[in-house]
């Protein structure tokens, strides 16, 4: 792990809000084309309201204050048809620069026991291309299908 990397609430309403926001909608844009920046920053204001309740916002903050990734839980991650409950893991990125060094993984996990403090044991997701990833450190695979045309994962990982 990265020991320079710290991962803490997102701090809504803050440039590093706005840069996040844009990052999880430029990655995720094409696999959900009907959500927006607004989408992502509604999200992190939501979670600084109530710590003890989803949505939960993530950032990884490096040691020089900079954004280097973000990841939330949220209860329903909209995708049609969804048989899974949730809560899910949802709008999962990191900085191109600081891949590689293990901060997906810390924004993982760490999402993943907030949502257990809050009483849920299995946690879900969908990826359109890093499932082999996500089952490196423990996720399952449930069912394939497709979100708007494309290709997608939906993982489960249990308590």
């Amino acid at each position: 792990m990265t020991s320079d990397i710290v991962i803490s609430d997102m701090p809504a309403d803050s440039k590093l809000a706005q840069i996040g926001a844009k990052w999880a909608f430029d990655d995720w844009k094409e696999t959900d084309p009907n959500d927006d920046i607004q989408w992502y920053l509604n999200v992190y204001s939501e979670s600084a309201v109530d710590p003890l309740s989803l949505p939960i916002s993530l950032a990884a903050i490096a040691g020089n204050d900079e954004l280097v990734g973000v990841a939330c839980v949220v209860s329903d991650d909209a995708l049609p048809d969804a048989q899974e409950p949730g809560p899910w893991v949802a709008a999962v990125f990191v900085n191109l620069k600081y891949r590689g060094r293990a901060v997906g993984k810390q924004l993982v996990t760490e999402a993943v026991r907030r949502a257990r403090e809050l009483g849920h044991s299995d946690v879900y997701l969908y990826t359109r291309n890093v499932a082999h990833w996500y089952e490196t450190f423990g996720w399952e695979r449930v069912r394939e299908t497709h979100l708007h045309q494309k290709p997608i994962t939906i993982m489960v990982n249990r308590a």
